[in-house]
């Protein structure tokens, strides 16, 4: 059989295997919760497609597909299939075979301590000058794509791994995030990436599918999504949309790369065509219940979880800031101050013309606070990086409205780092003269028109707004910040609970070095990832620090303690009580 009609009929299953309803959806568990029985038996699997072929086939697609699949809306619906293109690939060497997900966010705190890196489970660190895998179930494996070499790990904190997003982290996200392409941008910029980089070797380059650890983590990164899809089930398995993304607009009748018989839709929803659900590890139903904790501590009433959330292993925390329809930012709880017109207008006039001065610097800078607000950063919340990036778009944006030039690419003067777009207009604007040859400052009405323009035109900044364009930064829910300022002390009863909903043995955690009981922060990636993966360094930057934000917050509660630090204490400490 040639190799082209090995992959079309490969193609042509998987595509039969969507088609219709599903009636007895398959269960995705965690990979801890299989015995060891199971546990072998996926190993096993994955190790006969390696010997047959296909696991360099998932690879060698990987790779070829790598600049359409990354920095794309079309992330999260490729994984998805991709993933599914695997487990139907385990089924057909071994029918009814398990196939598990790793909730890494448990191993968040440590996670090169995590039991997953025993031999047990999928074995440890790389060793040796070629960082070959040594010990486990894929220990002196030999791959062929991108050319032949053994499967290589190299933890990037030398024998340790950074620590990964916290589920404190995730569940909020899934809780703010409205639109598909604000949650798929949020997972890509922000936790996706410190998995592959921490586990490194061939788990860092577009051949990462050669280690079988990449399914693993991808089944976690899908389940992120269906969570979050479960949260608003009748609108969310229908959702799909370029919300955060600088791509032209999408369609869920988009075809997946790769599958050219597959299109978006038919991923959309897993519990029909791809026929499987997800079976919740207690991460998320634990830190729910911290949560929920926090909230009634800080004088909220307790949240009340739908039917579907509740079911989902994505429950919401509750936050003190409603979610907006835009696609992930906050509407903010009061109006902010207007700004007095002659201030907005010597700032528009001043910005408009390119003339410099400390005044103009101030002026376009108390227009900027303004506007931030309105996104829904008030006070500390908004870093100093998100402040000047949106100074930078509302520049633009006034610029927009005065050069009468029509519809521009915001979304690239908003990303491009150099901001070589803004320097042109502000060019092509102070090149205005008089009869006399003089520039000539604009006069008020071309200012407030210019201003309005900008703001609110066709192609104005709150029109972006509202389109989610700007919400690259509201990923996170800023009043979560309020909230857990406001927390005393967190009830002992509740982290009792978290032991129980994970199912650990309980220890006594006053007995734990106070540094190992909070969550730490979560490591800066290599500006080479993010161009690698066609993402935004900038946008990334900003969410680690809204994470690092929150960390501090709960790291700041007395008596509150992560699931992941509980997971970690648990298994570190519980053979001494």
């Amino acid at each position: 059989m040639t190799k082209k009609l090995t992959v079309l009929l490969a193609a042509l299953a998987l595509a039969a295997s969507v088609s219709g309803q599903c009636s007895s959806p398959v269960s995705r568990p965690e990979i801890r919760s299989l015995s060891p029985q199971d546990r072998a038996r996926f190993f096993q699997a994955a190790s006969k497609l390696r010997e047959n072929g296909e696991l360099a086939r998932l690879s060698k697609m990987h790779v070829d597909n790598a600049d359409t699949i990354h920095g794309h809306p079309v992330f999260l619906a490729f994984h998805r299939l991709f993933a599914n293109d695997f487990a139907s690939a385990l089924n057909k060497v071994d029918p009814g075979v398990p196939v598990p997900y790793w909730d890494w966010s448990l191993d968040a705190t440590d996670p090169a301590s995590s039991p997953i890196f025993t031999d047990q489970y999928c074995g440890g660190n790389g060793a040796g000058p070629q960082n070959c895998v040594q010990s486990g179930p894929f220990a002196n494996w030999e791959m062929t794509v991108e050319t032949t070499h053994c499967l290589a790990r190299k933890f990037n904190q030398g024998d340790k791994i950074a620590p990964f997003w916290p589920p404190e982290a995730l569940l909020s996200m899934q809780q703010t995030c409205t639109q598909y392409g604000a949650l798929s941008s949020g997972i890509e910029n922000g936790c996706h990436g410190a998995v592959h980089l921490g586990i490194s070797g061939d788990m860092s380059t577009m051949f990462a599918p050669n280690d079988p650890f990449f399914f693993l983590h991808h089944l976690m990164i899908d389940k992120l999504w269906y969570d979050w899809q479960l949260m608003a089930p009748e609108s969310r398995f229908q959702l799909y949309d370029n919300v955060n993304y600088n791509d032209p607009p999408v369609s869920p009748e988009d075809t997946v790369p790769g599958y050219p018989n597959m299109r978006v839709k038919d991923v959309l929803d897993p519990r029909n065509g791809l026929c499987y659900v997800y079976v919740d590890s207690g991460s998320g139903a634990a830190t729910k219940r911290l949560m929920e904790e926090i909230n009634k501590q800080a004088g909220g009433a307790p949240s009340t979880p739908s039917p579907q959330a509740a079911a989902s292993a994505g429950g919401a925390p509750p936050t003190s800031a409603p979610a907006s329809p835009a696609g992930g930012a906050p509407a903010p709880a009061t109006a902010p101050p207007a700004s007095a017109p002659p201030s907005i207008a010597s700032a528009a006039s001043l910005a408009g013309n390119g003339i410099p001065s400390a005044d103009s610097a101030a002026q376009l800078n108390a227009l900027t606070t303004n506007v931030s607000e309105l996104s829904g950063n008030s006070g500390g919340a908004a870093s100093a990086a998100l402040h000047g990036q949106q100074m930078n778009f509302l520049q633009n944006a006034i610029l927009n409205g005065l050069s009468g030039n029509g519809a521009m690419d915001m979304a690239t003067a908003l990303m491009n780092r150099h901001h070589r777009f803004f320097r042109r207009r502000l060019a092509a604007l102070a090149r205005r003269g008089g009869d006399d040859g003089v520039v000539h400052g604009l006069n008020l009405d071309q200012i407030l028109t210019g201003l309005a323009g900008g703001l609110l035109g066709s192609d104005g900044l709150v029109g972006h707004l509202v389109n989610g364009l700007s919400n690259v930064v509201q990923v996170l829910p800023q009043g979560l910040t309020k909230t857990l300022q406001a927390v005393g002390s967190i009830a002992e009863n509740a982290v009792g609970d978290v032991f129980d909903i994970l199912n650990l043995p309980k220890i006594d955690l006053s007995k734990i070095p106070e540094e190992e009981r909070k969550i730490p922060y979560v490591a800066q990636l290599p500006d080479w990832w993010y161009a690698h993966n066609n993402l935004n360094a900038t946008y990334a930057m900003q969410l680690r620090q809204q994470v690092h934000d929150m960390i501090d917050g709960f790291n700041r509660i007395p008596g509150y303690v992560s699931p992941a630090v509980v997971y970690y204490a648990a298994n570190k400490y519980a053979a001494y009580e």
